[in-house]
C-alpha cells in the first residue's frame, strides 16, 4: 500500500510540474524581434514573432509603433494580413537631421498595422517583417517597437520597459539591442583584413614592371652556346669515325 501511495504521489508531482512549466512557457512567449543586422546606422530587416492570442482568443490585428529615431519603414507582404502605415509630418526634432530622404518626403512612418484577413488562432503563430535603417547609437542601446495586439476578445499592449533590478515585465515591448557601428571595411564585406590599396599596388609592381636582369640573359645565352658547341663536337666525332671505318 505505501508503494502505491508513493507512485501516485510521484505521478501527481509530475503532472503538477508539467502544468507549472506549461504555464511558464505561455507566460514567457512574448512578441519577440530578430534582426538581420544590429549594428548602429546599418540597414536591417526585423522579424517580429506573434506566438499566441489573448487568453485563448484569436488575434485580429497587431500594430507596431515605430520609434522616432526611425524615419522610413518598409513592411514585408504577409498574404494573411492587410498592411497599412500611419505617418506624421517630418520635423528635424523627430529624427536625425541628416536624413535627406526623410526631409524630401516631408513625413515619417509612426506605425505599421497588420489586420488579419482571417483571425489568427490563439494556438498558432505568425511573423511580420519590417525593413528600415537603424539609428545612430552606442552598443547596448535599445530600439523598441511597442505593439498593440487586438483579439476577438480582449487585447494586449506590448509596451512595458524592463527596469534595472526588476524581473522581466509581463508584456515587454519587442526590441533590438544595438551593437557597434560597422567600419567601412565591414560594410563592403572585407572587414579589417582590407589593406591599403596603394601599398598592395606597390608590392605587386616590382614583379610586373621590372625588366629582366641583363646578367641572367647573358648567362642563358652562354649556356645555349655551350650546348650547341657540344652537339657540334659530337656530330664531328661521329663523322670522323664513319670516314675512318669506310677506308
Amino acid at each position: 500500500m505505501p508503494k502505491r501511495l508513493a507512485v501516485v504521489g510521484t505521478a501527481t508531482l509530475g503532472v503538477t510540474a508539467l502544468i507549472v512549466l506549461g504555464t511558464a512557457g505561455v507566460a514567457s512567449a512574448h512578441v519577440s524581434a530578430t534582426a538581420t543586422s544590429t549594428a548602429a546606422n546599418s540597414y536591417t530587416t526585423a522579424t517580429f514573432s506573434l506566438p499566441h492570442g489573448c487568453d485563448g482568443s484569436p488575434t485580429t490585428r497587431i500594430a507596431f509603433e515605430v520609434p522616432e529615431s526611425i524615419i522610413e519603414v518598409t513592411p514585408t507582404v504577409n498574404p494573411n494580413w492587410t498592411i497599412t502605415k500611419t505617418t506624421e509630418p517630418y520635423t528635424s526634432a523627430s529624427a536625425a537631421t541628416d536624413d535627406e530622404s526623410a526631409e524630401d518626403a516631408g513625413e515619417r512612418v509612426t506605425s505599421v498595422v497588420y489586420t488579419a484577413k482571417t483571425p489568427l488562432p490563439a494556438d498558432e503563430r505568425d511573423t511580420f517583417s519590417l525593413s528600415f535603417s537603424l539609428p545612430d547609437g552606442k552598443a547596448g542601446d535599445l530600439v523598441e517597437f511597442p505593439a498593440m495586439q487586438t483579439c476577438e476578445k480582449g487585447s494586449v499592449e506590448w509596451n512595458q520597459e524592463q527596469k534595472a533590478g526588476e524581473a522581466e515585465p509581463e508584456h515587454p515591448a519587442p526590441s533590438i539591442t544595438l551593437t557597434a557601428a560597422e567600419t567601412a571595411g565591414d560594410e563592403d564585406g572585407h572587414g579589417s583584413d582590407v589593406t591599403d590599396g596603394t601599398a598592395a599596388t606597390e608590392a605587386a609592381s616590382p614583379a610586373s614592371t621590372t625588366p629582366a636582369d641583363p646578367d641572367l640573359v647573358g648567362r642563358f645565352l652562354g649556356l645555349g652556346g655551350l650546348v650547341l658547341g657540344a652537339v657540334a663536337l659530337v656530330v664531328a666525332v661521329a663523322n670522323t669515325r664513319r670516314r675512318s671505318a669506310s677506308k
